[in-house]
């Protein structure tokens, strides 16, 4: 009987712990989004009233004649704001420019930027800060389609002519035929002259004598 009753106890042993093994695991919750979940709908005016502070604190640090880049203190202000609304674009340009203009830090900018563009895809402001980027890293193709986002906002009071300068500039250095009748082809929407017709009359006939139209992708 002892024996039957130690065997007895090995088993449930066993099948208790093959039980906890096939148990579905707990996802990981942190203590900040669970902050952020009480705060609900409260979120969104946080952010404004640190937006308002921050605006605030700058405003005192210039009148102080603390120069802009050395006000450290407005952007961990800054960042808090795109942590409870990440629809704040206006915070995650401001931090950007900042990273990238104050303290060199390119990377951390565009990091950022992606970062917002997740929540903001058609965002102006953030895929034309995202072409500048790509610009100053002399990345053409990236300057070139976040530079077209920009263009294709359909946000209003934005200026597109910005946009189609950094995909100009990026066509340039690509030296792609297709590329650069799209850019022509975009400031004559824009009723702006063509600064080098004879260079896009050139490519229109490249891609003439490859068989390719306009506006079905960039030549190979």
């Amino acid at each position: 009987m002892l024996l039957c009753w130690l065997g007895v106890a090995a088993m449930s042993h066993l099948l208790l712990g093959q039980h906890q093994r096939l148990q579905a695991q707990k996802p990981i919750i942190r203590y900040q989004d669970l902050f952020l979940d009480l705060l609900g709908e409260g979120r969104t005016l946080l952010a404004r009233l640190l937006w308002f502070q921050a605006d605030l604190y700058h405003e005192q640090q210039d009148a102080a004649g603390v120069a802009t880049f050395q006000q450290k203190e407005v952007i961990p202000l800054l960042r808090m704001v795109t942590y409870l609304d990440p629809s704040f674009v206006d915070a995650y340009d401001v931090i950007a420019y900042d990273l990238d203009e104050g303290f060199g830090q390119t990377r951390q900018a565009i990091d950022l930027v992606e970062e917002g563009l997740l929540y903001n895809p058609k965002s102006y402001a953030l895929n034309f800060r995202r072409a500048l980027l790509a610009e100053k890293q002399r990345d053409s193709i990236s300057a070139m389609l976040y530079g077209q986002r920009a263009y294709d906002s359909e946000e209003e009071d934005v200026n597109k002519f910005l946009p189609v300068k950094i995909m100009r500039r990026a066509a340039l250095r690509m030296r792609d035929p297709w590329w650069g009748v799209q850019v022509a082809d975009l400031l004559t929407r824009l009723r702006v002259a063509d600064p080098d017709p004879e260079l896009t009359r050139y490519y229109r006939q490249l891609l003439q004598g490859k068989g390719v139209k306009t506006g079905s992708g960039p030549a190979g």
